[in-house]
């Protein structure tokens, strides 16, 4: 006889998400984008995530335009592109 269950031993939960931002990268991505692109709020979303201000950089990063958000996928600024898939789509 075979038999088709499940055997669930362990965590089961390997699969969480963390939620957390990684306010380091963030700057670094966006003092690099700032060298690309002069921008006044990229400027302020810099200045909320070396505050570690997380309500007022997603305020910003919704405030930025197409052409920036091209230039952030141009420019291979992963954590940038993923915070802002994240929060905005």
């Amino acid at each position: 006889m075979i038999n088709n269950g499940i055997i669930n031993i362990g965590d089961n939960n390997t699969n969480t998400i963390i939620n957390t931002i990684d306010y380091d990268k963030v700057s670094k991505e966006l003092e690099l984008l700032l060298d690309h692109y002069k921008d006044e709020t990229i400027e302020e979303a810099l200045t909320y995530s070396k505050n570690k201000d997380e309500k007022k950089l997603i305020s910003c990063l919704k405030k930025l335009s197409k052409e920036v958000l091209k230039m952030i996928k141009h420019l291979s600024l992963i954590t940038l592109e993923k915070l802002i898939e994240k929060n905005l789509f």
